[in-house]
C-alpha cells in the first residue's frame, strides 16, 4: 500500500471541501436525480459520485495522488469515523454477501466476495455497517465515462451533437468548480496562456518522431513558449489555422483512448520539446496595473485539449464563458497569442470589447510602408525616423536598465511617433494618425508653418525624405489606416493600446507572469500536483473534471490567504470563515466506534451531513 500523507485534515477544510462539491451543482449534472417513477435498480451512484468528488478535492489537500486508489484510501483511512458516517463512506449495510474473504479475515468480520488479486475491496462490520469499497469509486468513475467521455479517442463513434452536448456540460461543470471558489470582481483585466498536462501513458513512438522531424526542421526560427502541433510557428503565409480537429480520424490506432497527443512546448532551457498529453489554456484575474495585490490570485477559467488542438475555438469559448459572469476589456497574452492570425484571434476579441497587451518575438520588430510612413508594433512613424535606433524591449534587462530604456522610448515616440487619434483597436479597424510635425511636438519642412514655430520653442526638427510630396503621410493632416486581417504586413494581430517598452505597456505585459506563477503552484508536488502521473483515469472528461477540482483548491487556498491579509472580501463568505480550534483526534476503541455506529444506525436517511462551514 502507498504510504499516505503525514498531513492531516482539519474539519474546517472537510467542511469546505463539501460545501464546494454541493453548492456548485456538479453532481445534478453529472448524475442528475432520478426521475420519479423511473423503473430499474436505483443503487447509490449519486451518493458514490459525490463521495468520490469530495475524495478527489481531500487527496489534493493531502497531496495525494488523485486515482480510485487514492480516493478510497483517503476516505477510509485519513477521516475520523464520525466524519465517514457524515460524509457517507461509512452506511447502513446493505451488501448481503456473508463470505469471509480467503485470506487474513479479520476476526468478528464479515467480508463479502469482492475480492482482486487477494484485497478485500469492502469491509462489512457485523453490527450492520459496511464502508465504501474500491468498486463503488470504480463503477462510478465507468458510469461516468460511459456518459461523459466525448474526446475522438475515449469516444470515437459519437454523433459530433453529442459529443458537442458533451463537451459543453463538461465545461459547464469546470466552470461551476470555479466559480464557486471565486469571489466578485473589481477589475477588467485577465491574462490567458496555456501550459503541457503530459499523460500518464505513453504516446506511440512514430508520433514523437514526427514531431521531432518537424522540429529539426524549423531549427533555425524562434520558439514560442507554447506552440500547439498544427499551429504554424510564423503566419506570414497566413497559414495559421490548424486542421479540422473535429474531423474522422482516418486510423484509429493512431488515437489514444486517454484523448492525448503529441504536442510542442519550450523546455526550461529554450529549447523545443515534444510532449504526449494536453495544453491546458488557463485565464486569470490579475489586478489593474499599480494595484497588485487588490484582488486574488485566482483561476476564472480553464479549458484542456489534446496537445495537438486548435487553440483559438477553445480560448474563444472560455473567454465568452467568462464575460457571461465578468465581462473584461483588457486580455494579456504571452508569445503564442501574439502568433495568432489577427482575422481568427485579435479582431474576434474586438468585437467582444476586448483589447491586448502582448509580449512580441524578437521577429515581430519588422518596419513596414504605410502610405509613406513606416508601420512598426502597428504604431505609425515618420518616414525619417531612424527605426534602427528605436529603444526596444530586452531580453533579461535589469531594472536600471529598463528605466534606461523607458526614458528612451518615450524620447523617441516623442519625436517621431504619429499621434493616434481612432485606435483601430475595436470593431472599427480603420485607425486615425496626424504625424508629429501636424501635432505640433517637431518641425518638419515638409511643413513649412511648423519650422519656425518649432525653433522658437527649441523643438526638434525634421528633414523629410526627398520623395515627401508623394507620400501622402506627409502632405496630408491625418491619414487613415485600414488593415488586412489576413496580411501579417499589416499587423494588426499585435496592435495594442500601449506603446511599446514604454513603463505603461510593461506595467501591463508583466501582470501576464501571475498565470505562469498560477501554473507552477498548481504543479507543485507539495501542492496541488497538476503533474503527470497524478490522474490515471483516461479520457478528456475525467481530466477535465481532476484539473478542475485541483483548480478550485487552488482558489480557495489564494483566496484565504488573500483575505487573511488583507482582511478584505465579503465576511460572510463560507470560504472565508477562520478555522476553528482543533486539537486533533485519537484512536477509538471499538465499544467508542460501535457506540457512534449506533447512533447513525437510529437516525433517519438524509439525517447525516457534514456541517458546513461556519458564516
Amino acid at each position: 500500500m502507498t504510504k499516505l500523507s503525514g498531513k492531516r485534515l482539519r474539519p474546517d477544510a472537510i467542511a469546505r471541501t463539501a460545501h464546494v462539491i454541493d453548492t456548485s451543482g456538479i453532481l445534478d449534472m453529472l448524475v442528475p436525480p432520478r426521475v420519479p417513477g423511473a423503473r430499474g435498480r436505483i443503487g447509490k451512484l449519486r451518493e458514490n459520485t459525490r463521495l468520490f468528488l469530495i475524495g478527489l478535492s481531500l487527496c489534493t489537500r493531502l497531496g495525494y495522488e488523485t486515482t480510485v486508489k487514492g480516493v478510497h484510501e483517503v476516505l477510509t483511512e485519513c477521516l475520523d469515523r464520525e466524519t465517514q458516517w457524515t460524509l457517507g463512506v461509512l452506511r447502513p449495510r446493505v451488501t448481503k454477501s456473508d463470505t469471509r474473504h480467503p485470506k487474513g479475515a479479520v476476526p468478528g468480520m464479515l467480508s463479502p466476495a469482492l475480492v482482486e488479486n487477494g484485497k478485500q475491496r469492502k469491509r462489512v462490520f457485523p453490527n450492520g455497517v459496511e464502508e465504501i469499497s474500491y468498486d463503488d469509486l470504480h463503477n462510478a468513475t465507468r458510469i461516468l465515462r460511459e456518459r461523459w467521455d466525448y474526446g475522438h479517442g475515449s469516444a470515437p463513434d459519437l454523433d459530433p451533437d453529442e459529443r458537442a452536448r458533451r463537451a459543453a456540460v463538461i465545461g459547464d461543470v469546470a466552470q461551476a468548480l470555479i466559480d464557486a471558489t471565486t469571489i466578485d470582481r473589481t477589475g477588467g483585466t485577465f491574462a490567458i496562456d496555456g501550459t503541457g498536462q503530459w499523460a500518464w501513458e505513453r504516446g506511440a513512438a512514430r508520433g514523437k518522431r514526427d514531431l521531432q522531424t518537424a522540429a529539426a526542421d524549423k531549427s533555425g526560427e524562434q520558439i514560442d513558449d507554447m506552440i500547439v502541433a498544427n499551429i504554424a510557428i510564423d503566419d506570414a503565409d497566413g497559414s495559421t489555422a490548424p486542421v479540422d480537429q473535429d474531423a474522422r480520424v482516418p486510423n484509429r490506432r493512431q488515437v489514444s483512448m486517454s484523448d492525448a497527443a503529441w504536442g510542442y512546448k519550450t523546455g526550461k532551457d529554450g529549447r523545443k520539446e515534444v510532449g504526449y498529453g494536453f495544453h491546458q489554456h488557463t485565464i486569470v484575474r490579475v489586478p489593474e496595473p499599480g494595484a497588485r495585490g487588490s484582488e486574488p490570485l485566482l483561476v476564472d477559467g480553464f479549458v484542456l485539449v489534446p496537445a495537438n488542438a486548435d487553440v483559438v475555438d477553445v480560448s474563444l469559448d472560455l473567454i465568452d464563458r467568462i464575460r457571461s459572469r465578468h465581462p473584461f476589456t483588457l486580455l494579456l497574452g504571452d508569445l503564442l497569442y501574439s502568433n495568432l492570425r489577427a482575422d481568427r484571434w485579435a479582431y474576434p476579441l474586438a468585437q467582444r470589447g476586448i483589447e491586448q497587451a502582448l509580449r512580441l518575438r524578437t521577429d515581430q520588430h519588422r518596419v513596414v510602408d504605410i502610405q509613406g510612413a513606416q508601420m512598426q508594433h502597428a504604431w505609425l512613424h515618420c518616414p525619417s525616423a531612424p527605426m534602427t535606433q528605436r529603444p526596444l524591449p530586452e531580453d533579461n534587462a535589469t531594472e536600471d536598465r529598463w528605466h534606461e530604456i523607458y526614458d528612451a522610448a518615450e524620447d523617441f515616440k516623442r519625436h517621431w511617433a504619429f499621434d493616434r487619434k481612432e485606435s483601430g483597436l475595436s470593431t472599427t479597424l480603420t485607425s486615425k494618425w496626424i504625424c508629429p510635425a501636424a501635432a505640433g511636438r517637431v518641425g518638419c519642412y515638409a511643413r513649412p508653418d511648423t519650422v519656425q514655430g518649432a525653433i522658437d520653442l527649441n523643438m526638434p526638427l525634421i528633414t523629410p525624405p526627398q520623395d515627401w510630396a508623394n507620400r501622402p503621410c506627409c502632405i496630408r493632416k491625418t491619414i487613415d489606416f485600414t488593415p488586412s486581417l489576413r496580411d501579417p504586413n499589416h499587423q494588426r494581430k499585435i496592435a495594442q493600446r500601449d506603446y511599446v517598452a514604454t513603463r505603461r505597456w510593461r506595467q501591463r505585459t508583466n501582470l501576464r507572469t501571475l498565470v505562469e506563477g498560477t501554473f507552477g503552484i498548481l504543479k507543485n508536488p507539495s501542492r496541488q500536483r497538476l503533474r503527470r502521473g497524478q490522474n490515471r483515469l483516461p479520457g478528456l472528461a475525467m481530466a477535465t473534471l481532476v484539473a478542475a477540482v485541483k483548480i478550485s483548491v487552488f482558489n480557495e487556498e489564494q483566496l484565504r490567504l488573500w483575505h487573511a491579509r488583507t482582511e478584505d472580501g465579503p465576511v460572510d463568505h463560507p470560504l472565508l470563515q477562520p478555522d476553528q480550534p482543533d486539537w486533533g483526534y485519537r484512536n477509538l476503541t471499538q465499544d467508542e466506534s460501535e457506540a457512534i455506529d449506533r447512533q447513525h444506525l437510529t437516525l433517519p436517511a438524509g439525517a447525516r451531513s457534514i456541517a458546513k462551514p461556519a458564516a
